[in-house]
């Protein structure tokens, strides 16, 4: 009999102990949580007393570091805390000439991301107030809620405003598309750039007709863009322009023209062959990389070794160009073989 409740006691003191435990780790556990949780909400939602204080230091003018940083820090906290002064306190910190000030405002105002704060950007973004690439950051992170805002800015006399406009307004394939058009021809290079890049997400002949137009721009990044822009929106219609800048006098525009063919596929092969004849030898090298890149090399190769067309290529790619395709070629038939 007193073995049997020396089992039984064993056995009731293995089941509570762990139960216990667990109970004891589960209240510890509960309390810091809910202790967590004080804290934060006590830090994101100032008490009524605290208000005032953070009020006052969002408005005052620090000449330290340290007070730069608290008034950004009492500013950012009432913003989060939605407080109705929120507005009048970030508008002098958005035009305050320390760039300090005027990045975290903006900071705040993206994150705050109402209607408000996106009226608050387009101004700066017209102003100037702040680093102009940065409120142009939080625009970007806002879409689609800016998108109707950007259009006017378009015609703004200033450059700066109209680049940063038709850069921001890539994501909206519905807006001024005709105005974007019209922009290829601006007085400003870095306006035509952005036009450019941007008219690659609309579509129509239109379109088409104006970054072909820029194919021809005297700014070397223009042709960049439009390079890449074309293919995409043109087609295959294009690649025999695209192919002619395989012979710019920039290389930046030749790389761009070979990335515009490549996305081609083989549809570019006939206007990189024409390319063969340049007296450009850069040109032709160029032309026998893409001719590589969409698999036409690999593709005579297999099926004319002997071909004069495939010796114009490796004439014109040169000889570390044919080491590699025919080594690629061995490669293949090996492949084939063990297949």
């Amino acid at each position: 009999m007193d073995a049997l409740v020396s089992r039984v006691a064993i056995a009731v003191l293995v089941v509570a102990v762990p139960a216990w435990t667990v109970a004891s780790l589960t209240l510890v556990l509960g309390r810091m949580v809910h202790d967590w949780r004080r804290a934060t909400r006590a830090r994101m939602e100032p008490r009524a007393r605290e208000v005032t204080r953070l009020i006052r230091r969002a408005g005052g003018r620090p000449r330290t570091e340290l007070g730069k940083r608290r008034r950004i820090t009492a500013v950012a906290r009432l913003a989060k805390a939605g407080h109705p002064a929120t507005p009048r306190l970030v508008r002098p910190l958005v035009e305050d000439p320390d760039p300090a000030f005027s990045s975290a405002a903006i900071r705040v105002l993206g994150d705050l991301g109402d209607e408000w704060a996106v009226d608050r950007l387009i101004g700066a973004l017209k102003s100037g107030h702040g680093p102009r690439s940065r409120v142009a950051t939080e625009i970007e992170r806002l879409a689609p809620a800016p998108g109707p805002q950007l259009v006017p800015l378009l015609r703004s006399r200033n450059p700066v405003v109209r680049f940063w406009a038709a850069t921001l307004l890539r994501p909206y394939p519905e807006l001024a598309g005709d105005r974007l058009v019209a922009m290829t021809w601006d007085a400003d290079a870095n306006v035509r750039a952005a036009a450019a890049e941007t008219l690659a997400t609309r579509t129509g002949p239109e379109v088409g007709t104006a970054l072909l137009a820029c194919l021809e721009d005297s700014e070397w990044f223009v042709r960049v863009h439009a390079a890449r822009a074309v293919g995409a929106v043109v087609g295959v219609e294009a690649a025999p322009t695209i192919a002619r800048l395989l012979a710019d006098e920039d290389w930046w525009v030749r790389t761009a023209a070979q990335d515009a063919l490549r996305g081609l596929g083989l549809d570019a092969v006939p206007s990189a062959l024409s390319v063969l004849t340049h007296t450009d030898p850069i040109a032709r090298n160029g032309a026998a990389e893409v001719l590589q890149d969409v698999g036409f090399v690999d593709k005579l190769v297999r099926c004319d070794p002997q071909s004069r067309l495939l010796k114009r290529i490796y004439a014109a790619g040169g000889a570390r160009f044919r080491a590699a395709a025919e080594a690629r070629a061995e490669g293949l038939v090996e492949a084939a073989r063990a297949a």
